[in-house]
């Protein structure tokens, strides 16, 4: 007798049952699907040139045993090529076939290639591609670089890069127009000379080329697009360049009292004969004093003329010439009899701008004025101005030799009561002084002469100077005045310098002057 218990033993047999695959229900039958075939699987076109087409046809077909449904055929690559049709949605029901229509429209030389891809429900194949070839005689348009970044630039130091614009297709190509557009940091360099060789033909293999510059005026990005339209049958091609211009670095400088910027003097001095009568000595004896005022200023120079030639007696004068006063005392009147042959001794002004345009190469007076210098022009006359200009017109004009407006001033030991001289009083230079803002004094004092250091000390008045450590972006400074802000200051680039027309500021006033520092540029 078995030791099992009959329940057990039913379900041993009920398992022995399954093992063997003996159970009673039944597989599912296989599912008719679609089957795609497309025909050929290449399709390959003749040579053509630009305005040509040519159009061949590919079949699709449904071998399966169910409804093949496509649901678009599109060009996945390769823009010489487009589907006609005639359908590019259908439904093949086994057996069936369609025909598709491709065209041919050379886009550039030589080789072009792409695919139709045919999209469809077929299980296992829901894309199948044609492969198309197509020969172009055609003009093409090859920019290079077609894409380019000059990285990371610091302002305002600006690159280049060249642009080679080349016909790599077989037959010539006819540019005929460009545009740039960026957003102002990025630009041709001379697009006009570019414009001028338009329509330029190239024929296969000549090249031209094209530079782009990238100048960051600011920080911040830009991009460049160069656009060139030719008979390059794709139209309008095109390049692109990046940049990113930034700050070398930021500065905070601190200043308890104003700087001292460089002065450049042009004295002009009257030789007519009521000068010989009356003022001689005082000129003389003011000299001395004159010349010890000037050593409070840290860097000054100036030309004595009292020629008709504008050239200046005994040259430049500086801090570091021995005897300057003596200099200046024994060529103040320089012996040439009074009133002899000085067409320009009573037109002071106009002989200051004389000596000053002899201040470049090959000039008497060569190297005389310093970019960002302040430029005072001191007449010494016991009339009035007689060039026949106004001073408004004398200060226009020598404005041309300062690198701001703000760096002139004219003074004047001046007829101004009209007690001496001829009795014209000091029109012409009066106002050139008071439109400069510089000092007067009266020739008709018998002892101006004591004071002729109150001109000296006037080249400083009212310019308040801050000279910088670095070279400043001039839309980046800012001016506090003991902790209150100011915007009435002006930059002069050329020596790095701040002038503050307001507030005044008086003895332990604190300025803080903020900014971005420039790269210096190779």
């Amino acid at each position: 007798m078995s030791r099992y218990p009959l329940a057990l033993l039913g379900m041993v047999a009920l398992a022995a049952c399954s093992e063997t695959g003996l159970s009673d229900k039944e597989e599912p039958a296989p599912q008719e699907q679609p089957d795609i075939q497309v025909d050929p699987p290449a399709l390959s076109f003749g040579e053509l040139s630009d305005g040509d087409e040519e159009v061949q046809t590919f079949t699709v077909s449904n071998v399966g045993a169910a409804g093949l449904e496509v649901s678009d055929i599109v060009i996945g690559s390769g823009i010489a090529f487009d589907i006609l049709g005639p359908e590019f949605e259908f439904t093949l029901a086994p057996g069936d076939e369609q025909e598709v229509d491709v065209r041919f429209r050379p886009m550039g030389a030589d080789e072009n290639y792409g695919a139709a891809v045919v999209l469809s429900n077929d299980p296992d194949e829901p894309e199948s591609n044609v492969d198309l070839l197509g020969l172009g005689l055609v003009p093409e348009l090859q920019i290079t670089p077609p894409s380019y970044n000059f990285d990371d630039a610091f302002v305002p130091c600006g690159s280049q890069v060249e642009l080679e614009l080349k016909n790599i297709g077989d037959i010539d190509l006819l540019i005929e127009d460009f545009d740039y557009t960026s957003g102002g940091l990025l630009d041709l360099v001379d697009p006009a000379a570019f414009r001028g060789q338009l329509p330029l033909t190239l024929a296969p293999g000549e090249y031209t080329t094209v530079w782009v510059e990238f100048t960051p005026t600011e920080a911040g990005s830009d991009t460049g697009m160069f656009e060139v339209t030719s008979n390059d049958p794709r139209g309008v091609v095109t390049a692109d360049q990046n940049g990113e211009g930034a700050y070398l670095a930021t500065n905070t400088e601190e200043f308890t009292t104003p700087g001292s910027p460089p002065v450049d003097i042009v004295i002009t001095i009257d030789q007519s004969c009521s000068m010989e009568e009356d003022n001689v000595d005082d000129v003389e004896q003011g000299f001395p004093g004159f010349v010890q005022e000037l050593q409070n200023v840290a860097d000054w120079q100036l030309l004595l003329v009292t020629q008709l030639d504008g050239c200046a007696t005994g040259g430049i004068i500086t801090a570091n010439t021995p005897n300057a006063e003596s200099l200046l005392v024994n060529n103040a009147f320089p012996g040439v009899p009074f009133g002899a042959n000085y067409s320009l001794t009573e037109s002071l002004l106009e002989l200051s701008e004389k000596a000053l345009s002899k201040t470049g190469v090959g000039g008497c007076n060569e190297g005389f004025l310093r970019p960002g210098a302040l430029l005072h022009a001191v007449t010494l006359s016991d009339e009035r101005e007689q060039s026949g200009r106004t001073g408004s017109y004398w200060v226009s004009q020598l404005q041309n030799y300062v690198t701001d407006p703000n760096l002139l001033k004219v003074s004047g030991v001046l007829d101004v009561n009209t007690r001496c001289g001829d009795g014209s009083g000091p029109d012409g230079y009066i106002d050139a002084i008071n439109e400069t803002g510089g000092a007067v004094l009266n020739i008709c004092n018998a002892n101006w002469g004591a004071s002729f250091t109150d001109i000296a000390s006037a080249i400083l008045e009212g310019l308040n100077t801050y000279n910088l450590s670095d070279p400043a972006s001039a839309d980046s400074i800012e001016v506090l005045v003991n902790g209150q802000p100011t915007t009435d200051f002006t930059y002069v680039e050329a020596s790095a310098s701040v002038n503050i027309d307001s507030p005044s500021i008086g003895e332990n006033d604190v300025v803080e002057i903020s900014y971005n520092i420039l790269a210096e540029c190779d």
